[in-house]
């Protein structure tokens, strides 16, 4: 259900007035510098925020955390701990991942029942069903496995009944606002088929690895990789990322085809655990990590049977600021692939025709480095991450397409583009409950 998202604190950071000053524009040798020295306090600092949720309490059943005055105990969060480790969503922090979980199982109880919402017990024994059979097995099934690992029954009712109040309840909210278009079922369906037998979503971080930087950097990369939390990985891609995707915290949002990534990172996300890290990975003009959030398996299309159809523009200077300035001009200016090449030219006078090119080929003829950047891509969305030589090269996806049969329906595809559009709300009005919430530790 939702077991594989989230990190599971809010760091505090020290440092937080220089997120305004690292945008796309101002990118300045000195303002990096001094923001990755500052990452190193700011990532040791939020280590006492983590305290609290660290300590274990004498009694199992005294409180490990009040959401909104109401308790969560410490046999609480062992239970959790082992149905996340049960359903394999425990992550390498088990305690403060099982924590998150209830904080936000109790904030999704709490809002549907202040709205009057209610479960029968008909619509709790379907979803319990509905869950089981995930795993092909009934629920009394399920339930006997469970006991087996000591984990009760309350707990496997407790998981449920938060996750289809709050089901039904952003689709009562939510539901009538979707207005899912023909022209996003016909996206929809061309990129479906291109989905491969495993894909993951990810965060990521990307530091110059320009020799001005190079001090910097050699500070920052340990702090990077102790990182554990999805709240503390974004929160470093806010402060030092070089990437455009700095600002939403890094968040790739888009399901990445593993065979696509670099293969040291995609080999171990196939079974890393949520919340890994995974870096630095050496791509052209860069030093990039990539956290794992989610992973699930899809259909499988051989890469010679998908086709890309991209732009690439070559710009002189490398990440310099002023390309990076003129990235983001682009990024807000081109909305469609017949309005690249002239906004490029006219962004940049002197850069000849051939700095701009169209390409078109199969996901296995193109190279390694620009497929990753592709595959996080969709149609209509840019791309500023690698330095061949001297020059940034600018990316820009117009199409893909497949070849593949048995492509699914419209209907179908329907129907997943309006569970993922409900979903993305319940996450932001999740963000909210958290945001307003009474959360504190004994």
């Amino acid at each position: 259900m939702r077991d594989e998202q989230h990190g599971p604190h809010q760091m505090h950071f020290a440092a937080i007035a220089f997120a305004s000053t690292f945008s796309p524009r101002h990118r300045a040798a000195s303002g990096l510098r001094a923001m990755l020295g500052a990452l190193c306090l700011v990532i040791s600092a939020s280590a006492a925020t983590l305290a609290p949720t660290l300590a274990h309490a004498q009694s199992p059943f005294s409180a490990a955390v009040y959401v909104n005055d109401t308790a969560i105990s410490n046999y609480d969060v062992t239970q959790k701990m082992r149905f996340l480790e049960f359903i394999g969503a425990s992550g390498p922090n088990p305690r403060e991942r099982a924590i998150e979980r209830l904080i936000e199982d109790r904030l999704q109880l709490q809002e549907v029942r202040r709205m009057g919402g209610r479960l029968t017990p008909d619509q709790l024994d379907a979803g319990m069903a509905e869950f089981s059979a995930r795993a092909e097995l009934t629920a009394e099934e399920m339930l006997a496995r469970l006991a087996e690992a000591g984990i009760d029954r309350e707990t496997f009712v407790n998981f449920i009944r938060a996750g289809v109040m709050w089901r039904e309840y952003i689709q009562a909210i939510y539901g009538p606002q979707l207005n899912i278009t023909e022209a996003q079922i016909d996206q929809a369906l061309s990129v479906e088929g291109v989905q491969p037998v495993t894909e993951v979503l990810i965060s990521e971080i990307f530091l110059p690895a320009d020799p001005q930087f190079a001090e910097a950097v050699e500070r920052v990369i340990p702090q990077i990789q102790r990182i554990r939390s999805e709240t503390e990985f974004a929160n470093a891609a806010r402060q030092v990322s070089a990437s455009p995707s700095a600002a939403s915290g890094g968040r790739v949002d888009r399901w990445v085809n593993i065979a696509a990534l670099p293969p040291q990172v995609g080999s171990a996300m196939e079974s890393a655990g949520i919340g890994t890290v995974v870096g630095p990975i050496e791509v052209p003009g860069a030093y990039a990590f990539f956290q794992l959030r989610a992973r699930r398996n899809s259909r499988d299309v051989p890469a010679s049977n998908v086709a890309l159809t991209y732009y690439r523009a070559a710009l002189p200077g490398g990440r310099s600021e002023q390309n990076m300035a003129i990235f983001e001009r682009l990024r807000g200016q081109v909305d469609l692939c017949a309005g690249f090449p002239a906004e490029v030219l006219r962004a940049v006078p002197t850069l000849p025709e051939s700095a701009v090119t169209e390409i078109t080929g199969t996901q296995a003829e193109i190279n390694a480095a620009t497929r990753a950047e592709l595959e996080r891509l969709n149609a209509g969305e840019m791309s500023a991450n690698l330095v061949e030589g001297n020059d940034l090269v600018v990316l820009m996806l117009c199409r893909r397409s497949v070849s593949e049969e048995n492509m699914p329906s419209r209907e179908e595809v329907l129907m997943g583009l309006r569970n993922r559009a409900l979903e993305g709300h319940g996450m932001i009005h999740l963000q909210r409950l958290r945001a307003e919430a009474e959360i504190r530790y004994p």
